[in-house]
């Protein structure tokens, strides 16, 4: 695992959903190492907030040296991080974790919630029109990410809780029409934990290949603490910031 500690300016942060920010940070080294799946520690700017926040990186940028995060206004770290201006400076470590696997001909990326940004890297970095995202909300407001996504990837199907954009119900409910032709050669996954589980079962079900993406309250971020770990199928244990965050779903039980 490459990482680097990087100081950075932040060069937008802007509210693009309910209690959701896109942070765009000038940090030209992580820019060049980074790749889908990864997260960056952010050192909060309030010397009460001991911890770094790990958040997922949505986008990475080399020619402009541009680092990307979409976070959830969760508690008083996040407002602080809400309320940067551009100009303002960021200390990270990064990148961070294991990356996701590129995607091959007839994959599946499925992301709820901020879940979704991995998911959102992964078809930045993909090959065109090898990708199929499928992503959810409760209602239309919470899909905004559908206009985020770039126009090589294959198609973008968005569920809404509520009906009132795409298709009514949850996003895992759309996967087994999807793989019943048995084309479908991996899929990718990232969210809440029960969406997970629930598309995790489906793959299975279908002899799909699955990695799957770990969300866990972290400490060091570079797997001295062990404060992140989760169970593995075989036995033992995992560290989320340093094995993962992405695995097999083979591997891990969530």
């Amino acid at each position: 695992m490459y990482s680097l500690s990087e100081s950075g300016s932040i060069y937008t942060n802007d509210k693009i959903g309910p209690e959701i920010y896109r942070m765009q940070i000038k940090l030209p080294l992580t820019a060049q190492k980074a790749r889908a799946g990864q997260f960056i520690h952010v050192k909060i700017n309030d010397s009460s907030r001991i911890l770094r926040r790990p958040i997922s990186i949505s986008g990475a940028y080399p020619e402009s040296g541009i680092v990307e995060i979409i976070y959830r206004v969760v508690g008083p770290g996040t407002e602080n991080m809400s309320k940067m201006k551009t100009g303002d400076f960021l200390d990270i470590l990064g990148p961070l974790g294991k990356p996701f696997e590129l995607p091959v001909e007839n994959s599946i990326a499925v992301g709820g919630g901020v879940g979704i940004a991995p998911i959102l890297f992964l078809s930045r970095q993909s090959k065109e029109n090898l990708l199929t995202v499928v992503i959810g909300g409760r209602n239309e407001e919470e899909v905004f990410w559908k206009d985020l996504f770039p126009e090589k990837v294959k198609k973008v199907v968005v569920t809404t809780d509520d009906g009132s954009y795409g298709i009514k119900g949850y996003s895992v409910a759309v996967l087994p029409e999807i793989l019943k032709d048995g084309n479908t050669k991996k899929m990718y996954v990232c969210g809440p934990l029960p969406m997970m589980k629930k598309a995790v079962e489906i793959a299975d079900n279908s002899n799909v290949e699955c990695e799957v993406s770990l969300e866990r309250r972290m400490g060091c971020g570079t797997g001295t603490c062990l404060a992140c770990v989760c169970n593995k199928v075989n036995g033992g244990h995992a560290k989320v910031c340093s094995d993962g965050p992405v695995f097999k779903s083979s591997e891990v039980i969530l």
